[in-house]
């Protein structure tokens, strides 16, 4: 493939040929779509870097989002949260959560990844001790081993990891932003480990829930076992999206 161009249909193609070998349609079929969320996952951070790079410069949030053709609001609430450094989590989190939040970001490097996503903070609640949420973890049978066992967290997917600072993915953003809700909803005044992993698996498309279901738990598998930990219906620890408001037509 020619440096200057992106890779075509057939590229992609030849490398799910290449992961999935002479397996079945079905077998392709999974490679494929695991090739898919990692460019997803990989686009996204590209765009997220050059965001940056662009606010660096000196461009505004509406000529970003006039870019983008969406609106400053937008564009802002996706790629304007860049990683924080050690230390600097938000206050609403517990000291367990900062930890593993840092946990990610090591983990990330490790893997030869600059950026920090739902697939790292699993591995670090996984990895936690004394949390609610690596306890549901290990109750469910998911392990530090098994979770790089994976090919999703195959190592250097992205290439380099020397950035001082890594971007937080998307998905990841909607996981806490869920977190928090979750907390809020629970009448917690610190969002913990348990309301992390409960908004992880929140957001289905992430890679974190893929690596669940190539390990063969639920999202509903994981509430319960959070649950049953915490000594509430799992039905409580679901996501509630923010309403929007609607335009009323007139009564006739």
């Amino acid at each position: 493939m020619e440096p200057d161009r992106p890779p075509t249909i057939d590229d992609l193609a030849a490398i799910v040929a290449s992961r999935a070998g002479e397996s079945s349609s079905a077998t392709r079929l999974g490679a494929a779509i695991e090739l898919g969320r990692q460019l997803t996952e990989l686009g996204d951070e590209l765009i997220g870097r050059h965001v940056a790079e662009a606010r660096a410069a000196g461009l505004s949030w509406t000529e970003i989002g006039r870019m983008f053709g969406t609106s400053r609001q937008a564009v802002q609430q996706r790629y304007g949260v860049g990683a924080p450094e050690p230390g600097d989590w938000p206050e609403r989190w517990t000291p367990g959560v900062r930890r593993a939040l840092e946990q990610a970001g090591q983990d990330a490097r490790a893997l030869g990844n600059d950026y920090i996503g739902t697939e790292h903070v699993l591995l670090a609640l996984v990895s936690a001790d004394g949390g609610i949420a690596a306890a549901a973890l290990g109750d469910v049978g998911v392990d530090r081993d098994r979770v790089l066992a994976t090919s999703c967290m195959r190592p250097g997917f992205s290439g380099s990891s020397s950035q001082q600072c890594l971007a937080l993915m998307p998905r990841l953003k909607q996981a806490l932003e869920h977190s928090r809700r979750i907390a809020d909803r629970l009448d917690a005044r610190l969002a913990d480990t348990e309301h992390v992993l409960a908004g992880i698996v929140a957001v289905p498309d992430s890679m974190a829930v893929e690596i669940l279901r190539r390990l063969g738990v639920s999202s509903g598998d994981v509430l319960a076992a959070l649950g049953e930990r915490m000594g509430i219906a799992p039905q409580r620890l679901g996501a509630t999206r923010r309403r929007r408001r609607r335009l009323l037509a007139p009564s006739r």
